[in-house]
């Protein structure tokens, strides 16, 4: 609990507004802030604007109006409920919206009957999303990321199409260990990855908890142990130095488009930037300490600032560009394009991914260019750092990895390659 010595600011007002003919419906006005307000809906009205006792918040006991002692009662409790709402969510440090004051009321008005329950999972994932997108989420300081705003989005277009497939809509208490597996069985069927499965159910349960902590719901079976997020290591490539200074040698000075894409990847993977980071490198990036040319780079992902000192394959794509970074274009066109590129750099050597899909895992052969892509760079940068012997903790503090845990998904060193670099150690000499 928080804040129990501030000032209570919100406010509670009964106001009547016009209905079907001569009807006077009742709605509940709260304010809580500098012009934040919301008017909610009782359900409840008079006959007439005459039979409204206003300084008594009460209908007035008249013939014409036989109920009124039902109503009166009704909105006598919905009001207590409604201020004690408001003082418990200030004194909680909870932010006060339309969306959370309607979910609570309502919830409180279909208490003990769950068949009433009306407070939507998709609902609620959407406010998430666009609340989140610009306000900063309580578990991180920091709104979502763009780059994590893509994958929110599509789980809650899937939600949609299961909803579709189930023929009604999914409220919170639906979220069960059975939901699941029938949720999971429907995903495979349709050849997703487990690791994109996995995705979907990271997402879930993340909005889910949102609305536990918000009081939206009761159900736990999200936080239960079996209800997992598939998960799985692909062999993803990477590229060696060799193999990147390759790409670096071509001469694309008649394609420009394929040029732009060749130099942001070469970037990329002496960078270690992620897409979201480097497309929008400028020259204002550049610094300089004691001799030392590095970038400065404050990441969307999560905010944190990263020095990285300039390799030289970076700095010989800036003097050919005189001093500026390329410019950005889109992702979709950068890994068309690496495409090409891998090929003419004859990235020919045979690889096999091994994934799970639709709930059996399959093997396919590609050529290594196939598999070429924007994520390609990053997990380039942290294999070949490694490899080279710098040790991980400044690695890391260059791509920004938070989690030593996630940090080794990207290292894609062969068992050889670990040999090798393990037997260069001191320990061996």
């Amino acid at each position: 609990m928080g804040g129990t010595n501030k000032p209570y600011m919100g406010s509670i007002k009964v106001k009547l507004r016009q209905g079907s003919g001569t009807t006077q419906n009742i709605y509940i006005h709260f304010n809580y802030g500098r012009k934040k307000n919301y008017r909610y809906a009782t359900g409840l009205s008079v006959k007439k604007t005459s039979h409204w006792d206003a300084e008594n918040n009460s209908v007035k006991n008249v013939n014409a109006e036989p109920d009124s002692n039902n109503i009166n009662l009704d909105l006598s409790e919905l009001l207590s409920f409604s201020r004690k709402l408001l003082r418990n969510l200030e004194e909680e440090d909870i932010p006060i919206n339309s969306h959370i004051l309607k979910q609570r009321i309502n919830q409180f008005k279909n208490k003990g009957d769950d068949s009433k329950e009306s407070v939507f999972l998709t609902d609620h994932y959407k406010w998430f999303v666009k609340n989140f997108e610009t306000q900063p989420r309580p578990s991180t300081g920091k709104p979502l990321a763009k780059s994590t705003l893509k994958p929110y989005n599509n789980t809650l277009r899937i939600i949609k199409d299961y909803e579709t497939h189930l023929g009604y809509r999914l409220v919170f208490q639906h979220i069960t260990l059975s939901f699941h597996s029938e949720f999971i069985e429907w995903l495979q069927e349709k050849d997703y990855t487990d690791n994109y499965i996995g995705t979907q159910i990271k997402n879930i349960k993340t909005v889910m908890h949102d609305a536990f902590e918000r009081g939206l719901h009761k159900n736990t079976n999200y936080q239960k142990s079996a209800f997992t997020k598939p998960k799985e290591d692909v062999n993803h490539i990477y590229l060696t130095m060799d193999e990147i200074e390759a790409i670096k040698k071509i001469d694309y000075t008649k394609r420009p488009g394929i040029e732009i894409s060749r130099d942001l990847f070469v970037i990329a993977a002496m960078t270690g930037l992620r897409v979201s980071d480097y497309k929008s490198l400028s020259s204002s990036n550049i610094k300089f300490y004691r001799g030392i040319k590095y970038l400065e780079v404050k990441t969307q992902k999560t905010g944190k600032i990263v020095h990285i000192p300039l390799h030289k394959f970076v700095t010989e794509i800036l003097k050919k560009r005189n001093g500026q970074f390329p410019p950005m274009i889109p992702e979709q066109k950068i890994n068309d394009d690496l495409k090409i590129i891998g090929k003419k750099a004859k990235l020919n050597e045979e690889v096999i991914v091994e994934r799970t899909e639709g709930g059996e895992r399959v093997k396919t052969k590609y050529k290594k260019y196939k598999k070429l892509s924007n994520h390609t760079a990053r997990r380039s940068f942290c294999t070949n750092a490694y490899k080279a012997g710098m040790p991980v903790i400044d690695i890391m503090a260059i791509s920004g990895h938070t989690s030593e845990k996630v940090f080794y998904n990207y290292i894609k060193a062969s068992p050889m390659e670990r040999l090798e670099k393990i037997s260069n150690h001191a320990f061996f000499k």
